[in-house]
């Protein structure tokens, strides 16, 4: 399959129709010479699968334990949101960990037949066709992890898999791209330094026009933190930087923007840990060079998670701190070092739901709702949250246009969680949140006849600050 299937129709039961475009050899090899990777050897690829699968589940124990454990008692099937929402079993985590305990079963290796949970087929490419397709449906949201008796996260066996499909060259297209433009301009869509400088001007010039407040942002410039973003914040969601960098002025925080490095989200979490690390390192590299104290994280869920897991540890490496700018907002709401006008907000019936990787994953979710209380007049949570809230439905990378009537499907289940409590505002503070909801919102408000919104969180900040 090698077209963008936007109509393809959906069929509970069955979704191995819904498989993401693959990337070229041109893009795998481009992304291979970035980390130093080498070729995968002129070998079988089944044979090449099973045997690095088997290498994997000896190294991690986690991936052992989510293939040996698992007793098949059903616990995540009625916790997870792909198999919830499509009722294909090999789109749920146990399904798709009997797809690989299969491989692994077998006595030995391609032509040969072996034995699953749901019956025998032949061990052939079209075996690692399913692992491929399933793997990639999967969002990595680790609800299943939550509400597993023995603690299985089939979201590190899906990292892991598909850390051995990107050895095989298999990549999905979309983040294929996306890890290849941040790998070479510092940000996942590519822009150049001047369309960065650009829009970071034209969010000055409404802050000055809306608040009254001239705020003089640096850009590439020495200070004492430096704030990363996600791109997305560039693009589409200027509201949110709006607040950011209202925010930073009305406390007199001295940061900048950087173009060198203007992402904080990392797709390298979804694929290949060897370009989390080289993203990663690349913060820290540019971070140096400016010669700043401390690095600010924007709003983005996975970005947050890589960026604490990861990069946190290695700034302090170099005696440099990492935050998040909710634990910053917090700060100063609780100093009363900022004046908010929660009325500004009124209007809409809000809904707080956690990004996933806030909420498992990322320690991030008293903070945000100490802000949220501060700069509304009342919301209300989902009723999925904190650690049980529901994904998106584009979290694992799954933002391309071939999945998006799947995602859609996916987005039902945070959907009707907000209708159900009457809201008419849903706050999720994470760009690949606010992507999804971007292309899935209009589709699903059609559908139930409604109108909901959403926005980020400190888009709402921003309209509370009196300055």
């Amino acid at each position: 399959m090698n077209t963008i299937p936007h109509e393809i129709e959906f069929r509970k039961g069955d979704t191995s129709n819904f498989e993401s475009l693959w990337a070229d050899e041109k893009l795998v090899n481009a992304l291979y010479d970035k980390v130093g990777h080498t070729q995968t050897p002129n070998q079988n690829q089944v044979d090449f699968f099973v045997e690095n699968v088997k290498r994997e589940v000896k190294r991690n124990r986690n991936v052992k334990l989510a293939i040996d454990a698992c007793v098949h008692c059903g616990a995540c099937l009625n916790a997870c949101p792909t198999f919830l929402t499509t009722e294909d079993t090999y789109n749920s985590p146990v399904g798709r960990a009997d797809l690989i305990r299969g491989l692994l079963k077998s006595t030995k290796l391609s032509g040969k037949i072996f034995k699953k949970a749901v019956g025998a087929r032949e061990l052939n490419n079209k075996s690692l066709e399913d692992v491929s397709t399933y793997y990639y449906q999967c969002l990595e949201c680790r609800r299943c992890g939550e509400i597993c008796p023995f603690g299985i996260d089939q979201a590190d066996v899906t990292r892991t898999i598909r850390s051995v499909l990107y050895d095989m060259g298999k990549i999905s297209r979309y983040t294929a791209v996306v890890i290849g433009n941040v790998e070479r301009t510092g940000n996942n869509m590519a822009l150049p330094p001047a369309a960065l400088k650009s829009t970071i001007e034209f969010a000055r010039d409404e802050i000055l026009e809306e608040k009254g407040v001239k705020v003089i942002p640096k850009i590439d410039q020495p200070a004492y933190a430096m704030f990363i973003p996600p791109s997305a914040d560039f693009f589409s969601n200027i509201e949110t930087l709006k607040g950011y960098m209202l925010f930073f002025h009305s406390i007199g925080f001295d940061y900048t923007f950087t173009t060198k490095h203007a992402e904080l989200a990392n797709f390298g979490l979804f694929t290949d840990a060897k370009h989390l690390r080289e993203i990663g390192n690349h913060v820290v590299n540019v971070a140096l060079e400016l010669g700043v104290k401390a690095v600010i994280a924007g709003e983005c869920g996975h970005g947050w998670r890589a960026f604490k897991n990861y990069v946190i540890p290695e700034l302090e490496k170099k005696g440099l701190s990492g935050l998040h700018v909710f634990h910053l907002v917090e700060d100063a709401i609780e100093s009363a070092k900022i004046k908010l006008e929660p009325k500004n907000n009124d209007g809409p019936s809000y809904v707080y739901q956690d990004p996933c990787n806030y909420a498992r994953g990322g320690d991030l979710i008293d903070e945000p709702r100490s802000v949220l209380s501060s700069v509304v007049s009342s919301y209300q949570n989902s009723p999925h949250s904190r650690e049980r809230t529901w994904c998106c439905g584009g979290g694992g990378g799954l933002l391309s246009d071939e999945l998006l009537p799947l995602r859609t499907e996916y987005a039902k289940l945070w959907y009707e969680d907000a209708i159900s409590v009457g809201g008419t505002h849903v706050i999720r503070p994470c760009a690949i949140c606010k992507a999804q909801l971007s292309h899935t919102l209009p589709r699903l408000n059609k559908k139930h006849d409604q109108a909901l919104a959403y926005s980020g969180l400190m888009d709402l900040v921003y309209k509370a600050i009196v300055p």
